[in-house]
């Protein structure tokens, strides 16, 4: 179960190093199952607790864990076939899937907007950010519209504030720090460190955008009818491990600073958890809120990061889901 970040078409080890889990990989390993993933941080303690907490062993997968530095390069990984599936926003594959892309949402595990726009001290309203620059990432992509939708339902159209690409989570933070911005659009998690980072939370996507959907788990059509089997398999061990994580803070805290390299002093994973259970933001049943899904791809629609409306039930398969789940309560 080795993480990696893949850059182009070349993969590159970490954790440990490629060669020496290759060399060290027992005989009797389960089907090798490949996940892609976000950049975990602190939230490493939800997302790997089914690779690195046995679950996936004891339902015959060996789940290798795959970084990517964003969603859209998870999404080409998977539809080359370099992934049996990957987790990130559903925002990432809309695009593709109104062009009749072959991927299927399969389920959600973290459908909770734990999303921030974060704020200059100076800033003490939403109000206060007319006329000034908000950070974002790309046109299009979780963070622009989180931030405008975010603003939007606080009384701050699109047209009262420059929207400027600040880049990565972490620089858009910064960017405030700097004067650069005066708001930026980023994971919650940041409000650990937001008195050194000489900012402030400002709104809460679990509160201003309850129906945006996180992140959903994703495949390809052409995967399910391979490895069904395995992947029923895999969304129980999905199920299973999320389930140990939310009833166990210190499991989940332990494994987070494990993957994430996290420093003792540091309390990312410990907000993160609390924010995640206060909001009810993780799944471990892997619903899909179909209606929320709709919901965000129609508001992607009418801020102009699609061509027109698409019924969402058609980039949607269920039936492994059920499948899992029947798995888990058999159990």
């Amino acid at each position: 179960m080795v993480s990696r970040i893949v850059v182009g078409s070349r993969w590159f080890a970490i954790a440990g190093g490629f060669a020496a889990a290759l060399a060290f990989t027992p005989a009797h390993a389960g089907e090798v199952w490949k996940h892609g993933i976000v950049e975990a941080k602190g939230d490493s303690g939800f997302l790997f607790q089914a690779a690195e907490g046995g679950f996936g062993e004891k339902r015959g997968l060996d789940i290798d864990m795959v970084e990517f530095t964003g969603g859209p390069t998870a999404l080409k990984a998977l539809i080359a076939g370099e992934l049996d599936s990957f987790e990130a926003s559903p925002v990432v594959a809309f695009a593709a899937m109104h062009q009749n892309a072959d991927i299927k949402i399969i389920g959600c595990d973290w459908p909770g907007m734990t999303y921030t726009v974060f704020a200059a001290k100076d800033i003490n309203s939403p109000a206060d950010l007319k006329g000034k620059a908000i950070g974002v990432s790309a046109p299009g992509s979780l963070p622009a519209l989180f931030a405008q939708l975010a603003l939007e339902a606080a009384g701050v159209a699109a047209t009262d504030v420059t929207y400027a690409n600040a880049g990565g989570s972490a620089d858009r933070v910064r960017a405030i720090s700097s004067g650069v911005v005066a708001a930026a659009a980023s994971s919650s998690e940041f409000a650990v460190s937001a008195d050194t980072l000489n900012v402030k939370p400002l709104l809460a996507g679990a509160e201003v955008t309850p129906k945006f959907v996180k992140v959903c788990i994703m495949t390809t059509g052409a995967k399910i009818a391979e490895r069904r089997a395995d992947m029923v398999n895999f969304l129980a061990a999905e199920m299973e491990g999320l389930a140990h994580a939310v009833g166990n803070k210190e499991a989940m805290v332990a494994l987070a600073r494990k993957v994430a390299h996290l420093p003792e002093d540091d309390k990312t994973a410990e907000f993160i958890y609390d924010e995640a259970i206060k909001y009810n933001a993780v799944s471990a049943t892997l619903d899909i809120p179909l209606e929320n899904l709709q919901w965000t791809d129609d508001q992607m629609v009418r801020l102009g990061a699609l061509p027109e409306k698409a019924d969402v039930s058609t980039f949607v398969d269920t039936s492994l889901r059920e499948e899992a789940l029947a798995a888990v309560e058999k159990k």
